[in-house]
């Protein structure tokens, strides 16, 4: 593959996973809309965002599974197609119920992204950089929680929330022409002809104890993150009293830690995805803990704090990723796609326990969330073997 083609298909991927992963968070903004336009409450206004998560999370584990036996490329614009239909129903919704019912089908559509992509890097670029494009799709994926809350907090405040899910579903259409051009992943004939089944992918996997705390610990990387920002959206409106310029500026700065992810591919190669991995949940539980600490006392301090959380986080998704992939690698595709499940039912907890948590306070939910980083990270760091430190990618090149 040539530098060009490389760039190329590592910039479509990246940008898509942005823009399919932001429906997950398009409704961090759009909670009061959702509460005046079906007349419902707060509690049941967070389910718009759950129940997407939870759908989400269950597509992993399908179209996860399904891209080992369909071709990817395919499968990618097909999720995509179908993706874009269901987005511009949702703006159709005239009641609560049915809203919810299209949110879980994006949900599930969504998730036909994420895995494949994962599994598609796999197949069409070189080893060697295989790391660096996971990266960016890992950037790509946290991009998303800042882009999405940000582009519809702008066009719901000019055109209406409906008008959200109408633009998403046009850039959608954009991306489905312009990913024809992605390289053809290998045809079924260069596959391995025979290979575990799912079940028996299934029990292999579920025998490793480690793999078993790794996705353990990806329960709490959305979890944390959803929750901090839908706390902050509440917090900043209420405590500090911020317009929505403010905030979304607030919401754009903190996104300054995924660059972050950027260097991981190298620093994974260097280190290790374990020590990553732990370095990941250290500094995410110390920018919780300074957001506790200072969301009342030094703006400038407690933004500096968002910025180390976002950091941590950025540094924990491609090495949780990579982690997985090692420890899974006798079925690499099922590991991924249980990755994409655990990941995202942690994400659905998010919106449930920022709501349950923020009557005593943001510093309550992040103190919160920064006892679980620790928790991950000490979990993480004991159920490595002595020579997990010394893992390097090569080993899944091999």
């Amino acid at each position: 593959m040539s530098k060009s083609h490389l760039a190329y298909t590592a910039m479509l991927l990246t940008v898509s996973g942005i823009a399919v992963v932001s429906l997950l968070y398009v409704m961090i903004p759009l909670t009061p809309y959702v509460i005046t336009e079906f007349s419902i409450s707060p509690i049941q206004a967070v389910w718009a965002s759950s129940i997407f998560s939870m759908a989400f999370a269950l597509g992993n584990l399908f179209f996860g599974t399904l891209s080992d036996r369909v071709p990817k490329k395919r499968l990618i614009l097909a999720g995509l197609i179908l993706l874009a239909v269901c987005t511009f129903s949702v703006e159709l919704a005239s009641s609560f119920t049915p809203f919810l019912v299209l949110r879980a089908a994006q949900g599930f559509l969504a998730a036909s992204f994420p895995p494949v992509a994962l599994a598609y890097v796999s197949d069409v670029i070189p080893p060697a950089q295989r790391p660096n494009v996971i990266s960016y799709l890992s950037c790509g994926f946290l991009l998303a929680g800042v882009v999405g809350q940000i582009f519809s907090a702008e066009v719901a405040a000019n055109w209406g929330m409906k008008a959200v899910f109408a633009l998403l579903s046009f850039i959608y259409a954009i991306l489905i022409v312009i990913s024809f051009q992605l390289p053809k992943d290998r045809p079924n004939a260069e596959r391995p002809a025979v290979g575990p089944g799912v079940f028996e992918a299934f029990r292999t996997l579920v025998r490793i104890p480690s793999l078993l705390v790794a996705y353990g610990a990806a329960v709490t990387i959305l979890m944390s993150f959803v929750a901090m920002f839908f706390g902050l959206s509440e917090f900043a409106v209420q405590q500090l009293h911020l317009s929505p310029e403010r905030i979304l500026w607030l919401r754009l700065i903190s996104m300054l830690g995924t660059v972050c992810a950027l260097f991981c591919g190298s620093w994974i190669r260097r280190f290790g995805p374990v020590r990553v991995l732990v370095a990941g949940f250290l500094t995410a539980a110390a920018g919780l803990a300074g957001e506790a600490a200072l969301s009342s006392v030094d703006m400038a301090l407690f933004i500096a704090a968002m910025v180390i959380f976002v950091a941590g986080i950025a540094a924990a998704v491609p090495s949780i990723i990579s982690r997985i992939g090692l420890l899974g690698s006798a079925a690499c595709g099922m590991a991924l796609a249980l990755y994409g499940f655990f990941v995202f039912v942690g994400a659905s907890l998010g919106p449930i326990l920022a709501a349950t948590l923020m009557p005593f306070g943001f510093a309550a939910l992040c103190g919160t969330l920064s006892a679980v980083m620790l928790a991950a990270a000490a979990v993480t760091a004991w159920s490595a073997k002595p020579s997990a430190d010394d893992e390097r990618l090569d080993a899944v090149n091999s």
